[in-house]
């Protein structure tokens, strides 16, 4: 390995320069935009896409009686002298029936949207129509038509991986029809995060004229074609 010797101090400034150069690859960064969290792990947010799908519902509450929990008499009314009993009497026992409607709303928190350019959603869901049968002065029959939107909403994130370094190492050599072998050697790559390559490498050629081994460093720089991700 006398080879090794023949490292001046000129070829060891040449591979201390290259070796700060590789280091200030791994710096050659740029921050995310975003950062979000999926299952444990940090990614970078690329696209954020907020849905609400309104499902019609329809819910027929089955007839009921209601039943009094206290029945309090709030006044007592005077019966006038000149009355038609039997015109009461027909009313007390005939079926009346009412309808009510009522509309069924729900406070949305702040923070919920119905899509990307931050629309609130429309508190009113929808509505419910009460059919009451009255007869003898008490409701003897109660129905309850429910007729809402239940709102289902889809968070969808498009991300990726956060950028980091990476280095590769390998070996190399240079062939011809002269010496077949003109050199060999190995080296060391670092693909930064911004998906540039740095590379460092060391080796021998073979000196045709002297028929010696010379040592030699090499370094490259490399930068991606195209747009990026």
């Amino acid at each position: 390995m006398n080879w090794l010797n023949k490292f001046d101090l000129k070829t060891i400034l040449i591979m201390v320069l290259c070796v700060v150069l590789l280091l200030r690859g791994c710096g050659d960064t740029e921050e995310p935009k975003e950062i979000v969290n999926v299952g444990g792990k940090n990614y970078e947010l690329l696209e954020q896409k907020i849905d609400t799908v309104f499902v019609n519902k329809i819910v027929e509450v089955p007839k009921y009686v209601p039943k009094y929990i206290d029945r309090v008499v709030e006044k007592i009314v005077e019966i006038p002298a000149d009355v038609d009993s039997l015109q009461i009497i027909k009313d007390y026992y005939s079926k009346f029936v009412t309808k009510d409607t009522l509309k069924l709303t729900y406070e949305f928190a702040p923070e919920i949207v119905i899509d990307s350019m931050g629309t609130k959603p429309n508190p009113t869901l929808g509505f419910g129509v009460i059919t009451d049968t009255i007869t003898q002065n008490k409701i003897v029959s109660r129905d309850i038509l429910w007729n809402f939107e239940v709102p289902t909403i889809y968070n969808t994130k498009v991300v990726k991986d956060l950028p980091k370094n990476e280095f590769y190492w390998g070996i190399n050599g240079g062939f011809n029809k002269t010496d077949v072998v003109t050199n060999v050697g190995g080296g060391l790559i670092l693909k930064s995060k911004k998906n540039n390559l740095y590379q460092l490498g060391l080796g021998i050629q073979n000196n045709s004229n002297t028929s010696q081994l010379v040592p030699f460093v090499s370094a490259g720089m490399y930068w991606k074609i195209g747009k990026k991700k």
